[in-house]
């Protein structure tokens, strides 16, 4: 597995241009990575290796916040039990799934045209987060399966954010942790069980 480079990583990210979307990288501090995380998400730590990240909203947005990843919730004692650890290969499907218009693979009509290049992006954005220690987490729901699939509807989250739907990743390794994470303010229900 090679790390990506700065402009592999910048395409790769193109594959979130279709949905409301974040992705940032912060560095590990501490051996609790909730604690890098929640920095992360307050802005008070930045891509250790300067590479370009996404912001739904920029300096001058009415919703921009000078000290919070907007619309993220700050991580609080009850954020971890929200997510999940999955695998690797649950990891790469579901960077793929959170870019489709309903996060649902399903539904999109030129999906599989798209997917050889939406996998090679996704397998590229989590070779930053190498194994054999680099976890993975979602606060997706993902039915009964084990490994998760994501190629199947998403069936619901616990949402981290102000919105009533968000899906996501949190990567983490030994030296930086990630977010990818899809938005939708319109869909309903995701909290309820």
């Amino acid at each position: 597995m090679t790390t990506p480079g700065a402009a592999a990583w910048a395409d790769a990210l193109t594959m979130y241009e279709r949905r409301y979307s974040i992705v940032a990288v912060g560095p590990r501090h501490h051996e609790d990575w909730v604690l890098d995380a929640a920095a992360l998400l307050r802005k008070e730590t930045t891509d250790p290796r300067s590479w370009k990240s996404l912001a739904f909203y920029e300096e001058g947005d009415e919703e921009w916040s000078p000290d919070r990843l907007v619309p993220f919730l700050p991580p609080d004692s009850d954020w971890r039990s929200r997510l999940r650890n999955i695998p690797r290969s649950s990891a790469e499907q579901l960077l793929v799934a959170i870019t489709t218009n309903w996060l649902d693979v399903t539904k999109e009509p030129d999906f599989e045209d798209r997917r050889p290049g939406l996998e090679e992006k996704a397998h590229l954005l989590l070779d930053r987060f190498p194994p054999p220690t680099a976890q993975f987490f979602t606060n997706g729901w993902y039915g009964a399966g084990d490994p998760p699939d994501f190629d199947l509807p998403i069936a619901g989250c616990d949402p981290v954010s102000e919105h009533d739907w968000d899906v996501g990743l949190l990567a983490v390794s030994d030296s930086e942790l990630g977010v990818f994470w899809s938005f939708d303010a319109t869909l309903r229900g995701c909290g309820e069980r």
